[in-house]
């Protein structure tokens, strides 16, 4: 399973960059729905079966693990503690920059919530967090650094600041699923912050400026992560004897 997923994400990353290199002629947003499609895909075809599992049945072992499964007051917990990743650039903004107010919940912005939800959210959250579960399942640090590691890489096209605030938001994220959230409602989380601080919220960052934001950025979420793991995360059961 291992090497299934590593072998599924190299050629990914070569079909993305293919595409970026515009071998295909694709305009930017055909290029992205065509880069998340394939995530998407590949994440099919990692989970196969377990795929409905971990969307639909809450409280089933995932991947033979009972730790990684979810449950809807688990999902409760997460969506209670989501808040707390976009809380990292607020106090950054307050402290060392300015933030601006672009808009408001208007239709426009529910409707990128959803596509951003669907298109990327899902797609990520899917590949990165449950297929990378299903294959490195026996030690959650090796999940955290694959996971980690993946998005890095993934996300390194759009420029090194860019790559380290992606794989700061998906430490958080996977720590959601990994005390217990389902995985579409992580989905939702993402496509939320995604459109938070890229329609909502925004930060007044130079170029010089965009470094260390994006490494301050980077440690917070892994803090939080770790602190949020610590704190909520399902344990294995050891087993009792008479």
């Amino acid at each position: 399973m291992q090497v299934a997923l590593a072998i599924t994400f190299f050629a990914l990353v070569a079909f993305s960059e293919t595409l970026r290199h515009g071998v295909f002629g694709l305009s930017p947003s055909d290029m992205s729905r065509a880069i998340y499609g394939a995530l998407g895909l590949g994440a099919v075809l990692i989970l196969r079966g377990d795929l409905v599992s971990c969307l639909f049945r809450s409280g089933s072992a995932l991947y033979g693990r009972e730790q990684y499964s979810w449950s809807w007051s688990r999902t409760a917990l997460g969506l209670f503690l989501s808040p707390l990743l976009w809380v990292i650039p607020v106090v950054y903004g307050f402290a060392w920059t300015q933030i601006n107010v672009d808009s408001g919940l208007t239709m426009s912005v529910l409707e990128a919530a959803l596509i951003q939800t669907l298109l990327v959210g899902l797609a990520e959250g899917l590949f990165f967090r449950e297929a990378v579960i299903k294959a490195f399942g026996e030690s959650r640090g090796q999940v955290y650094v694959i996971s980690a590691l993946s998005v890095f890489v993934f996300s390194l096209p759009a420029g090194v600041p860019f790559a380290m605030m992606a794989t700061g938001a998906a430490l958080y994220f996977l720590t959601l699923r990994l005390i217990g959230t389902n995985i579409a409602v992580v989905a939702i989380i993402h496509g939320a912050t995604i459109v938070m601080f890229s329609r909502i919220l925004s930060l007044a960052l130079t170029d010089g400026e965009i470094w260390s934001y994006a490494a301050y950025f980077l440690a917070a979420s892994a803090a939080l992560s770790g602190l949020i793991h610590y704190l909520f995360a399902t344990r294995r059961r050891e087993p009792a004897y008479a």
